[in-house]
């Protein structure tokens, strides 16, 4: 009797303690957020991220520059982005998303014949977690789960489902607004 006393005290414990989380702190970086303010690189490279690759964009309409790297999140994890610059917040929309969107999410187009922008799009896939069984341990998918368009810059984020891509999205955004 007493052991069950105690387990549910223990249980009733750790509910509150989950029940207590920072939701009223989360912060939600809008998709499409317009300060007027021009990002390069060089921003990027002041909050750590580190590249991998630089990407000719000479088919890439409009853009100034496309890099894919790295950065790492508040709990030090190495995330993956691919960070595309345009001259300003209303050419990244008008020229930028059309590339953006087929490369996102479950519908993603990953075959080079077929992308509007072939250009690093082997960057863009990974493969399911080798955990699954049969056929879907083989399976490619996009990386880029969700993307931001911050001022000049059209940043795309990996995660393990959209929630954490949109979360990744988030810190490396506020790790910028520091700046």
């Amino acid at each position: 009797m007493k052991k069950i006393i105690l387990l549910t005290i223990l249980l009733i414990l750790f509910v509150i303690s989950c029940g207590e989380s920072d939701v009223e702190n989360e912060v939600i970086i809008d998709k499409f957020t317009d300060n007027q303010g021009t990002y390069t690189i060089d921003y990027f490279y002041k909050i750590g991220f580190k590249v991998n690759k630089e990407y000719d964009v000479s088919g890439l309409e409009n853009a100034n520059g496309a890099w894919f790297g790295f950065w790492k999140n508040s709990t030090g994890k190495s995330i993956d982005y691919e960070v595309r610059f345009y001259p300003d917040h209303q050419s990244a929309l008008d020229y930028g998303l059309k590339y953006v969107d087929e490369v996102i999410g479950d519908n993603a187009i990953l075959k080079k014949s077929a992308s509007s922008w072939a250009e690093g799009i082997q960057d863009r896939r990974t493969r399911s977690d080798k955990g699954y069984g049969g056929s879907s341990a083989n399976s490619v998918r996009a990386k880029y789960l969700h993307y931001l368009v911050y001022d000049n810059a059209i940043i795309l984020c990996s995660g393990l489902d959209l929630s954490y891509a949109i979360q990744n999205c988030t810190e490396l955004v506020l790790a910028l607004k520091e700046l």
